[in-house]
């Protein structure tokens, strides 16, 4: 069992790092494309991102499953239990940058439109899009930190046990922010230190559940941002 699960961490842990960047910047060109004649086209990117990442998210349980004599010591207790009180700060801070954003001037939504261009077609415009993008945000929620950290983490310390969390926290958020390329250089950046923070959290606490909290709230503050301030990406994106 212990070799079967090997073998597929090392398939998942290739499809993350070689195959899911390009994966993602394709499927989201074809969106742009299909949204310029197809309506329902943001939706179904929906609808096929949640059943992806919950897939995989299963994937990793039937891996923690096969190798369940392996997993406590993949994923030992953390030491820092004041991680958690971070999260009603970030709450609070979450929460006035969106009024900011929603409140402000002219100035404050160009910025907004210069900040969000690059995600510009997957952004919900509509009520039932908007339904749909909250799931999706509690979906990447959980399963992307059940990727990234929970099965990230573990595969790395399975494979070179001597790496310390400085290179775990590295090495998870260089493969957190690849899977962000279709979001540009900066965008790859800004996730990928996203990533360190929340790997971070995540060793430092033995625990996945405050990053799930953390990543799901960064995504959900997008429902309340003026989005309208945000054009359609033109035919160049």
């Amino acid at each position: 069992m212990v070799a079967v699960a090997a073998v597929l961490s090392v398939v998942l842990a290739g499809w993350l790092v070689l195959v899911q960047p390009w994966r993602g910047r394709q499927r989201y060109r074809r969106l742009l494309e299909r949204l310029r004649h197809d309506p329902s086209a943001r939706l179904e990117h929906y609808r096929r991102g949640i059943a992806f990442e919950w897939v995989g998210a299963a994937l990793v349980g039937v891996l923690a499953v096969l190798a369940h004599s392996r997993v406590r010591s993949l994923w030992p207790p953390g030491t820092d239990t004041s991680v958690g009180k971070q999260i009603p700060g970030i709450l609070v801070a979450v929460v006035a940058i969106t009024a900011v954003y929603r409140l402000g001037g002219a100035a404050t939504r160009r910025a907004l439109a210069v900040q969000l261009r690059p995600v510009a077609g997957l952004l919900p415009r509509t009520a039932a899009e908007r339904r749909m993008f909250a799931l999706l945000a509690l979906t990447a929620g959980i399963c992307e930190e059940v990727l990234y950290r929970g099965f990230g983490l573990a595969a790395l310390r399975w494979a070179a046990p001597g790496l310390g969390h400085p290179a775990l926290i590295a090495l998870t958020a260089v493969a957190f922010g690849l899977a962000h390329l279709y979001q540009g250089p900066a965008g790859v950046a800004l996730t990928g230190l996203a990533g360190a923070y929340l790997a971070w959290i995540a060793l430092a606490s033995g625990s996945l559940v405050p990053v799930m909290v953390l990543h799901a709230l960064l995504d959900l503050r997008i429902l309340g941002l003026p989005l309208d301030a945000v054009p359609f990406p033109g035919p160049d994106a």
